[in-house]
């Protein structure tokens, strides 16, 4: 094909490569990978797509503003703002807190993420206070903040007052600790422990999986996978003896195939003999 792409066409495909690695959390490294080029060049051989660097410095960043100039713009005609603001960790071990705006117009509601901040300081409550307070300010709505929503830790307490803002507890994190207590009634925490062995158990063995899935189709129940509870998730504990009791079946016959029974009763045996 002769000729070059107009700079009108090729800005267009670099929105659509941006919004694609974007909206999909691709990794910036995929608009290098061989085979990104290798399908950009069937789809469009005059087309060359955005290096790395252009694409995390440039493309990103000038997409960046011009949505937060909407959101500011958006959030000049509201009167009333309600936020929410939580502190976070990554996988790698990095602290954020973000901020996120909620609003109506024309009788909709709309939600906006303000900003996630990377935090290097400790959380206090005045320096969870100043963080919030500065994203507020950055999209100046400060003096329209309704009502915040935070959890029940003490720093998140501290920050609304020093805020002077009206504060709505989480009622997500108000359950969860009012869950919590389940697990402090004996009968309970005795019968979670050895569901939860068992399902630890069998989640650790390559050959329970298989044998599982076995005693699943000859019983003919649904091939699901065991849940374990999670202490911060308030219906885990549910969940985890939901799919126990479904699988019960399935999980007493496969306790009793010899492809599992005997290892079974020899990590028993062994736990016994190496407990303190």
């Amino acid at each position: 094909m002769k000729g070059k792409m107009s700079k009108e066409r090729v800005d267009e495909c670099h929105r659509a490569v941006t919004r694609f690695v974007v909206k999909g959390l691709h990794p910036f490294a995929t608009v290098e990978s061989p085979s990104f080029r290798e399908m950009t060049k069937a789809l469009n051989p005059k087309y060359n797509p955005p290096s790395r660097d252009t694409l995390s410095n440039h493309l990103i960043p000038a997409w960046y503003i011009i949505e937060k100039e909407k959101i500011k713009s958006d959030l000049e005609k509201v009167s009333k703002i309600a936020v929410t603001s939580d502190c976070w960790t990554s996988i790698c071990q990095d602290h954020y807190i973000t901020v996120t705006s909620h609003y109506i117009t024309e009788g909709k509601m709309n939600q906006k993420v303000l900003k996630t901040k990377a935090v290097y300081k400790a959380q206090t409550g005045v320096v969870v206070a100043e963080e919030i307070g500065d994203i507020l300010d950055e999209f100046g709505i400060r003096s329209k903040i309704a009502a915040i929503t935070v959890d029940n830790a003490s720093n998140m307490n501290v920050a609304v007052q020093k805020l002077d803002l009206v504060k709505i507890g989480c009622f997500a994190h108000t359950l969860n600790l009012g869950a919590q207590s389940v697990y402090t009634i004996a009968s309970v925490a005795k019968c979670t422990a050895k569901i939860r062995g068992v399902i630890v158990w069998m989640k650790r063995s390559t050959m329970a999986k298989t044998v599982l899935r076995e005693k699943q189709q000859i019983l003919n129940l649904p091939q699901h996978s065991l849940l374990l509870d999670v202490r911060t998730r308030w219906n885990s504990l549910y969940l985890m003896f939901e799919r126990f009791l479904e699988q019960y079946a399935a999980i007493q016959a496969a306790s009793l195939d010899p492809r599992l029974k005997k290892p079974m009763e020899r990590d028993r045996y062994n736990s016994f003999w190496n407990a303190d």
